[in-house]
């Protein structure tokens, strides 16, 4: 008897392929968190810190999620350092999945994960009520910002349309980008320009900070229906590759922090543009 071919999608598949009902159920639902916990749930929050205690408030307004998929833990980490978040993606059900959160449409529960994320800064929150008034702050960042389509192999990155309000910055303090290149990108040099892209939209001397899976060149997206694994392509990284192109385009490496798990297959980077 042959064995059932393993079905693989690929960039131009997310659009009608990827489920983010499945993958937050996947990786950020209580169960998954039980299971193992994202590493970025306490990259984020080290680097919120660091950016808290040593940029001035008025030069850490703004903050852009590019490829944030259905998640929100950026506007949560970043719930007391800036004013505006900006979540992207260019999934429609995403965006709609992210909609769904800030007017509180949505069934799934951020509530373990905000549980982590107040654990990597130190607190303790000790009831429904001190939850409940975490997720409204990053709500709030959230409604002075917006949630916008976009497309790292568009020079602009954000996909703006008449009918709606067009961002007040222009250009952002800070710039995030969580495990959404290696998925959008097929090739080292549509990497590479997929960065430079983002990295655009940085102010001189605001900062990046770059989630990436190390060494694979596959993801579980979540789990089907009939409970089958739904397998996304992965473009093969290594972190020498990924600080070349940050230092190739304009970012400067006496500023980067950066934080991994090898066995994890994780990396992540803050680094600070040239001034």
């Amino acid at each position: 008897m042959s064995e059932q071919k393993v079905k693989i999608f690929k960039p131009k598949d997310y659009e009608t392929e990827f489920n983010p009902e499945a993958y937050l159920q996947f990786y950020y639902s209580s169960k998954a968190l039980d299971d193992g916990t994202r590493l970025s749930l306490f990259a984020l929050p080290m680097f919120a810190y660091l950016i808290q205690t040593k940029v001035p408030e008025n030069l850490r307004q703004s903050l852009i999620d590019i490829g944030a998929g259905p998640t929100v833990y950026s506007a949560i980490s970043f719930r007391d350092v800036v004013k505006r978040v900006y979540l992207t993606d260019y999934v429609e059900k995403s965006l709609t999945m992210l909609d769904d959160w800030l007017y509180q449409r949505t069934p799934f529960s951020w509530e373990r994960a905000i549980h982590v994320i107040a654990r990597t800064e130190g607190l303790h929150l000790k009831n429904d009520k001190e939850v409940i008034a975490v997720e409204e702050k990053a709500r709030k960042l959230v409604e002075n910002g917006g949630i916008f389509k976009a497309d790292v192999h568009t020079e602009n990155v954000l996909i703006l349309n008449d009918q709606q309000q067009h961002p007040v910055d222009k250009t952002y303090d800070i710039a995030v980008s969580v495990f959404c290149l290696e998925s959008a990108c097929s090739t080292h040099d549509e990497y590479k320009q997929a960065l430079k892209n983002i990295i655009s939209l940085i102010r001189p001397g605001g900062y990046l900070i770059l989630g990436s899976v190390i060494d694979d060149v596959i993801y579980n997206s979540g789990m089907s229906l009939v409970g089958d694994s739904k397998l996304f392509t992965l473009l093969d990284l290594d972190e020498e590759f990924i600080v070349k192109s940050m230092d190739e385009n304009g970012m400067d490496l006496t500023t980067m922090k950066s934080y991994s798990l090898n066995n994890d297959g994780v990396a992540f980077f803050m680094i600070a543009k040239n001034s």
